[in-house]
């Protein structure tokens, strides 16, 4: 080509790269445009111009920058934009519901939001800066935000502890608990239960084999097919423990005949004294009479019953130990006579105290037992067995084993099982990707995973082994709550310091003679000893401080209400002189107050007149007969003081009326402004207060009680 020409471009170059250069700065243009229609730079500007429309335009726009914001949490390993888009997130005079989203104030929370940003606790993307890569689920992003019902779960990732703000949150825990779940799932800050479900080492000696075929297949605390929960065929607003398990007949018949020949230890029966029976075998009364005994002894203060008034049947009394409406249908009167007698004997880490019953309450309680608390429908349609046969005993170990049986229940020769269940201690942390939602038609989601699987877990894998639990909707969306919490160990080391780990239960540990009538009575199972035991019945850390010996004693061997409108009341344990001595000694110079001076009131003379003084003061000025009863006049939400003087310490009256919650720091007694003359003079006054005599025995005006109350 001759060199004039090279230099020379030809018409069709000039058009390629004019049409190429009007596209660029097409480009060029089309890229600022884009720019400014950004989500986030959007919301940015209408938060500019809501903002000037308000009167306080200035104080809403004082720190406001048109770029992106960010919240760094390195402690957390967080970085949150979402600030950008939600501008009035922190402003105290946005939180009317006329104000647009996402301008609104947040809702008050104990944590500063412009401080922790978003994502803590509602999760999603927070580096994102598109409203669909913040929120949803994404290709590279599949945690998307916390539905709102479930947003009490972020709370749990942090805090171990129970929470006051964190209802939700709380009853999701408590019924992961209470369903034993830890037995086959590993649960993050829920410890598996020593024994979650009842030792069935000897339950060939308690009960049939038809009772437990029974049982197997329709256990009675399972919903009806309308969802009454039910207990024993009687209606119960306390959810199931024993769940649903899928049984076909076979495996009905071997797990039966497997659990009817489980006699570990061989219960020697107790013979009753034959006279007592022939003086009491032909009486026609002897069952009503066996009802009177168990109302005197207050049983239903641990055991509940199904009671009908007014056309309603409901259960009534105690939930410490099991319902009894229908045990005589359920279990052997060889039994249950041994039971009643010494019930360690059969269950050695029983609650149930050991009574001093007399052959003739043991005949009359046990003939109403297994007379009137029964059911002829309740086996009804159940086939008559033979014993089992070895084939069946090996082929129900099996199904024992296979079925996860021994992760709640021992059995002689069958090791405890854990693990039964995947590790759920970071369930809630799992992507989508990670779950196996199988050919199931629910919610590609995370809390609609764990939904189907705790509404009916075949219909995520039809070959599941988790039992039907039936729980009421409001109880399904707290455990899922719960599960969601769990998002396994902290992500930095920074953010453990954040977990509130939970505190050692206290012990107490019984010495000596008072440790072996402490054991005989369970007295933990229901009254608290520096900080250990139940808290059904009133906390004797102080008792020694608060009550005389010689009433301890009296009460411990007959016990009297002293609020008669509690509903569960002190068992009557029969207890000899001798064990009522040990506990009323123990209790003098052991379990004593800080707060109260031994050698202050109790050292002081108190004359009439201050008595006088002190009277006038209760009736007229402070009118404490609103709340307790002297005679047969007052009210009943306190204690009855009809016999305080020979009840209570002066030194404890003196440091009550001081400052009651001192003493029992969630007492609802007020603390009212005594002067020193006035606490001296009520206290002289409730010195007066004295019953002459020993009280008359509990039974003594007692027909056909009432279920009645815990302790004091």
């Amino acid at each position: 080509m001759p060199a004039e020409e090279m230099g020379k471009i030809s018409r069709k170059m000039r058009v390629a790269f004019a049409v190429s250069s009007m596209i660029f700065v097409a480009a060029l243009a089309i890229s600022p445009v884009k720019d400014l229609r950004l989500e986030w730079k959007q919301n940015k500007r209408a938060y500019v111009r809501f903002a000037q429309t308000r009167p306080d335009t200035k104080r809403l726009l004082a720190d406001f920058r048109p770029g992106i914001d960010q919240i760094w949490l390195p402690e957390l390993g967080v970085v949150d934009r979402c600030t950008t888009c939600h501008q009035g997130m922190a402003q105290p005079t946005l939180p009317d519901a006329g104000v647009p989203q996402p301008f609104r104030t947040h809702p008050p929370i104990p944590h500063r939001v412009g401080d922790w940003g978003c994502t803590v606790c509602h999760r999603g993307q927070g580096a994102a800066t598109e409203i669909a890569e913040a929120h949803e689920t994404t290709l590279a992003w599949e945690q998307p935000m916390l539905p709102m019902k479930y947003i009490q779960a972020s709370c749990g990732s942090c805090h171990r502890n129970a929470l006051a703000e964190a209802p939700k949150l709380n009853r999701g825990r408590e019924l992961l608990a209470e369903f034993n779940c830890a037995s086959c799932h590993k649960l993050q800050g829920i410890t598996r239960a020593a024994m979650p479900g009842p030792d069935l080492a000897n339950i060939g000696n308690k009960v049939s084999r038809e009772w437990i075929y029974k049982w197997l297949k329709e256990p009675r605390t399972v919903v009806d097919a309308d969802g009454t929960v039910k207990v024993n065929g009687y209606e119960t607003e306390e959810s199931p423990r024993m769940p649903q398990f899928r049984l076909n007949e076979k495996e009905l018949v071997a797990l039966s005949g497997f659990l009817s020949v489980q006699r570990s230890r061989s219960i020697a029966p107790y013979k009753i004294d034959p006279r007592v029976i022939a003086r009491w075998d032909k009486q026609p009364d002897v069952a009503d009479q066996g009802e009177t005994r168990f109302r005197q002894m207050f049983c239903s203060t641990c055991h509940s019953l199904a009671v009908t008034r007014a056309g309603e049947t409901k259960l009534i009394g105690g939930e410490i130990g099991p319902e009894l409406t229908k045990v005589g249908s359920k279990v052997n009167p060889d039994w249950l006579l041994a039971w009643l007698r010494n019930p360690q004997a059969y269950l050695p880490h029983s609650q149930m105290p050991r009574y001093e019953w007399t052959d003739e309450d043991l005949y009359k309680v046990s003939r109403y037992m297994l007379t009137k608390l029964t059911d002829s429908d309740l086996l009804s349609g159940v086939p008559k067995f033979e014993a089992a046969s070895a084939e069946e005993v090996e082929t129900g170990k099996r199904m024992f084993i296979e079925k996860g049986c021994a992760s709640c229940h021992a059995v002689e020769g069958v090791p405890p099982q854990q693990d039964l269940g995947p590790d759920l201690t970071a369930l809630g942390g799992k992507n989508i990707s990670e779950l196996d939602f199988g050919q199931s038609k629910i919610p590609r989601t995370l809390p609609g995973y764990i939904q189907a699987k705790l509404a009916d877990p075949t219909t995520v894998n039809p070959a599941a082994r988790m039992p039907q639990y039936h729980m009421a909707a409001a109880d399904r969306e707290a455990v899922t709550t719960a599960l969601l919490s769990m998002t396994g160990p902290p992500a930095t080391s920074a953010r453990e310091k954040l977990v509130v780990s939970s505190r050692t239960a206290p012990e107490f540990h019984a010495p000596g003679a008072f440790g072996r009538v402490y054991e005989r009575y369970k007295c933990a199972v229901c009254h608290q000893f520096n900080g250990f035991g139940g808290t059904l019945a009133p906390d004797l850390s102080y008792e020694g401080s608060r009550a005389q010996k010689p009433w301890m004693i009296d009460f411990l061997k007959n016990p009297q209400t002293l609020r008669p409108t509690l509903i569960l009341r002190m068992p009557q344990f029969n207890m000899s002189d001798q064990e009522a001595t040990i506990l009323a000694d123990y209790l003098s110079l052991s379990l004593q107050s800080p707060a109260v001076d031994p050698q202050g009131a109790g050292a002081k003379q108190y004359t009439p007149q201050m008595a006088a003084l002190g009277k006038q003061l209760y009736e007229v000025k402070y009118q404490c007969q609103s709340c307790h009863t002297i005679g047969s006049a007052g009210g009943y939400v306190g204690p009855n003081l009809n016999n305080a003087g020979n009840w209570l310490k002066p030194e404890w009256i003196e440091a009550w009326l001081k400052n009651p919650q001192a003493l029992v720091p969630d007492t609802i007694q007020p603390r009212f402004n005594f002067t020193p003359e006035e606490i001296s003079a009520l206290t002289a006054y409730l010195g007066t207060l004295r019953q002459s005599g020993k009280a008359a025995p509990a039974h003594a005006s007692i027909k056909v009680a009432a279920v009645r109350g815990a302790g004091k």
